[in-house]
């Protein structure tokens, strides 16, 4: 097959792009696929795409521009029967994802989860929601999934690496749209994905994997050269040649556990900020002037003594409650597939370097706690940009789309003098960028579940550095920042896994 690359399509073109192949070629083809799909906005809206090409003598058109050879690689695992076993703690992308590999290899795989099944988790999301009962190992945090289940389920990345073909072919034989092969900004929505992981799990119980949900491992089972040889839960013990941890950021109570087990952890580097909400058609019209039907999302920076940044951005999207324990606030954000709420939010974080706390799980709860008590419920702290500017406060230019309701608060108390300043030095960049920004937004908090403040240090067999056969992988283990990054590294953890074991075979 050939690769063709950077051709040009005005938007609602797309049903010519066979005959634009055709023409470049100056010939027939057989078929095409579409390997990338981007938009170039900064004139004329197009979309720009690279498209793998069927068609007789490919050899003849290698030496025009932009067309070269395009073989896709065959990354499925080679079966062999491996009288291992793989434990994996946590059921997010690292988890789904490195259970496959395994099973896929050959081995034994169980799969432990502190929360529930999706059906049975939407039922209590739904119900945290609407009436505020909060069920701590039940929630947008914990379950079949991850937090990623509860999200816009993005599926961008930065990395490049031949696996992301893999992840991709993966969620579509699932059930996922063909369009997240090649859309550049890729999602699949909250109730899209939802439907992909319950079905790979499935398919992983019948390729026989065993799972173990509402079960959370509550200590670990060491030999003396602290070798993992078996995991401990409150319904029994379980052996394991391996174990995988895949835990998210919010498993507070696992990685107290890690730490009684002298387990090396790191800090490292967080952010806290709040959700900013804006009228959907304010971002469509300042991105695109309203050119293209899909609701439009931005991407912003600011460079200060402290950075600033756009995470998680959510066009037409919803903020949710996403705590996972009593009597604290944490929001964070969410897309259906459609997009279609009318409202557009993303959080607004600010850099806080690892020398500011002694423990960042205690610092983030701390926010999160303050925040409780200010409402002295589980309504979010909110306020218009334009107030927190002024230090002023005005009921909201519309309400917000959390569900639990908003109560209106100074966001200068939240933060010190200085994040104040370089936060406000930040609004005033995004408002030159996206003009309206203060004027028309508000703001929802706190946020602060977008990293995991410490990071289990791993050695070069993907082990931790101090715990043979324990396998840090995914966001928790500080490994990761989205769904893709998380499932890329629950690959490499499975590969190292197969990898090692083919070394002992030789």
């Amino acid at each position: 097959m050939l690769l063709i690359s950077d051709i040009k399509l005005k938007i609602h073109e797309e049903d010519r792009l066979q005959e634009k192949i055709e023409k470049i070629l100056n010939h027939p083809i057989r078929s095409f696929t579409i390997r990338k799909r981007s938009l170039d906005a900064r004139k004329e809206p197009v979309y720009v795409y690279s498209v793998a090409v069927d068609v007789e003598h490919e050899e003849r058109y290698l030496k025009k521009k932009g067309i070269s050879f395009y073989r896709k690689k065959d990354l499925k695992a080679e079966y062999k029967e491996r009288n291992e076993t793989c434990i994996i703690a946590g059921y997010g992308p690292s988890g789904i994802f490195s259970a496959w590999r395994l099973i896929e290899a050959g081995y034994h795989v169980t799969v432990f989860e502190k929360g529930k099944r999706i059906k049975e988790r939407e039922a209590d999301v739904k119900r945290f929601f609407e009436e505020g009962i909060l069920d701590e190992d039940s929630n947008v945090q914990f379950g079949e999934g991850g937090a990623g289940t509860f999200s816009d389920a993005k599926l961008t990345t930065r990395l490049k690496d031949p696996y992301i073909d893999f992840i991709l072919d993966l969620l579509v034989e699932h059930g996922g749209n063909e369009s997240i092969r090649y859309e550049h900004h890729a999602h699949i929505g909250t109730d899209q994905i939802r439907k992909i992981i319950a079905a790979i799990t499935d398919d992983l119980i019948e390729k026989g994997c065993e799972f173990h949900f509402s079960e959370e491992i509550t200590d670990l089972e060491l030999d003396e050269e602290r070798h993992v040889r078996a995991v401990i839960t409150k319904q029994g013990r379980y052996q394991c040649d391996h174990f995988l941890l895949g835990i998210g950021h919010s498993a507070h109570a696992t990685f107290e556990m890690l730490k009684r087990k002298d387990v090396y952890m790191e800090k490292k580097d967080i952010a806290v900020g709040f959700r900013v909400e804006h009228p959907q058609s304010l971002i469509d019209e300042r991105q695109t002037g309203n050119k293209i039907e899909a609701a439009n999302e931005y991407f912003l920076t600011h460079k200060d003594t402290k950075g600033v940044y756009s995470f998680c951005m959510c066009p037409g999207g919803i903020v949710v409650p996403a705590m996972s324990e009593k009597q604290t606030v944490v929001t964070n954000g969410m897309s259906y597939a459609a997009r279609d709420s009318g409202t557009a939010n993303s959080a607004i974080l600010i850099q806080v370097k690892q020398e500011e706390f002694s423990d960042g799980f205690e610092y983030l709860k701390q926010i999160e706690k303050k925040a409780y008590e200010y409402s002295s419920s589980y309504q979010a702290l909110s306020q218009n940009i334009g107030d927190y500017m002024n230090g002023e406060l005005h009921p909201l230019h519309f309400t917000s789309t959390y569900p639990l309701k908003t109560v209106l608060y100074d966001f200068n108390e939240l933060f010190t003098e200085e994040e104040n300043e370089i936060l406000k030095r930040a609004f005033f960049d995004f408002d030159r960028k996206i003009p309206g920004f203060i004027e028309k937004g508000i703001m929802v908090g706190p946020e602060t579940r977008s990293s995991c403040p410490v990071r289990i240090v791993r050695n070069e067999k993907m082990e931790s550095v101090n715990t043979p056969k324990l396998y840090p992988m995914g966001e928790g283990a500080g490994y990761g920042g989205g769904i893709v990054s998380c499932a890329l590294d629950g690959i490499r953890i499975a590969n190292a896994i197969i990898s090692e074991y083919e070394q002992i075979q030789k």
